[in-house]
């Protein structure tokens, strides 16, 4: 019996500022690549758009299925995930946040809707804590348990239920989505990036040449490289595996958002107080006497001390521009970051995970001479 596989894809938001606008620009332009991929990839039957974008609406109605959203219509996930399932009767779903996995390949989804097409009561993730990326079947056993606000609970609500749970391979693509801005900017020094995506990224008037510093250790032999805050054991088992290098790791944290810690103020980091009690400026500077190179999860540190960083805020802090930064302690923290003697590369979870790991692998590519 056939079995069809639907995409559903979500993505949506406002943008307040400037900043925020750049962003979702991106953001549909990843979307419209994604669409084209999962076109060609000859196990998926159907996709469909869910979003309050009209531009994006407008633009993909040639590559999928568009479910419009007003903005008067409070937005809550998992009633509209289920809607959609009910609406449109669907069996086998695929679903993503707008910003997920943009570099997967039309075989890697081929993967995914075949695992559906084989199995019952299966729940497939990119993430085990945090995915962005869920498929599962039989869809509607999103009836059993209680909807989400957001989709990284998605996975494991649906596993406490007894679905069985199959993790993508792991791997830095896998893993990657754009959550910052300083995602944007690795994607768009990725080779796979894809065409419309690439063009919008190269538009953007972002700094970058930090990141660029940070490629061009990455490619030598035997560099200090300090990672701090919410990191992964696999991006670290990569590089240690496929790159010589010696690794300052110092892992915190890891889960706050998914624990509501940071919602509660249970955050507590030892850089943190190291930040606290040295001031900005003497931090980096021993850093800079430890390591070569250092990739910095700093909302850890803005938990830890209790701030509430706007978006435009941490943004501009990821991209180095301390100068359009409101709060006087993280304008201070970016600019002794950015003076660093050796390259410090700001970001969020996101940049000490997939971000780190795609670099990474951009390395190990160009070094086994893979396109």
């Amino acid at each position: 019996m056939d079995r069809p596989v639907t995409a559903v894809i979500f993505e949506g938001g406002q943008a307040q500022t400037s900043l925020d606008q750049a962003i979702r620009y991106v953001r549909t332009q990843v979307v419209l690549d994604t669409l084209s991929k999962l076109a060609l990839a000859s196990e998926i039957d159907r996709m469909i758009l869910v979003t309050n974008n009209e531009e994006l609406a407008d633009q993909a109605s040639g590559l999928a299925e568009v479910d419009f959203d007003s903005d008067a219509r409070q937005f809550h996930f998992g009633v509209r995930l289920r809607e959609m399932i009910v609406k449109h009767n669907l069996n086998n779903v695929i679903y993503m946040g707008g910003a997920a996995a943009p570099l997967m390949n039309c075989s890697e989804f081929d993967e995914i809707a075949l695992t559906l097409k084989a199995n019952r009561n299966v729940v497939v993730v990119n993430n085990v804590q945090s995915a962005d990326l869920v498929a599962f079947t039989p869809a509607r056993a999103i009836d059993e348990i209680e909807l989400p606000e957001s989709d990284n609970a998605l996975g494991n609500l649906l596993r406490g239920i007894g679905m069985s749970r199959i993790l993508i391979p792991n791997s830095g693509r896998i893993n990657f989505d754009l959550d910052t801005p300083v995602d944007i900017q690795i994607l768009g020094m990725h080779p796979d990036c894809g065409p419309r995506a690439l063009e919008a990224i190269e538009s953007l008037d972002w700094p970058r040449h930090k990141l660029e510093q940070a490629l061009r250790i990455l490619r030598q032999d035997s560099r200090e490289i300090a990672v701090l805050g919410r990191v992964g054991p696999s991006v670290i088992q990569y590089i240690n595996t496929n790159m010589v290098h010696r690794m300052r790791v110092y892992s915190e944290e890891r889960g706050m958002k998914a624990l509501g810690r940071d919602e509660r103020g249970e955050v507590v980091s030892l850089i943190g107080y190291m930040v606290e009690e040295l001031g900005s400026g003497k931090f980096f500077e021993y850093l800079s006497r430890v390591c070569d190179l250092a990739f910095i999860d700093s909302r850890v540190i803005f938990a830890h001390l209790n701030k509430k960083v706007s978006d435009w805020d941490r943004f501009q802090s990821d991209l180095g521009r301390y100068e359009q930064i409101g709060d006087e302690w993280v304008r201070e923290f970016t600019r002794c970051a950015w003076e660093s003697p050796i390259p410090v590369i700001l970001g969020g979870h996101s940049l000490v995970a997939a971000g780190l790991w795609i670099l990474a692998e951009m390395v190990v590519r160009e070094r086994e001479g893979i396109g």
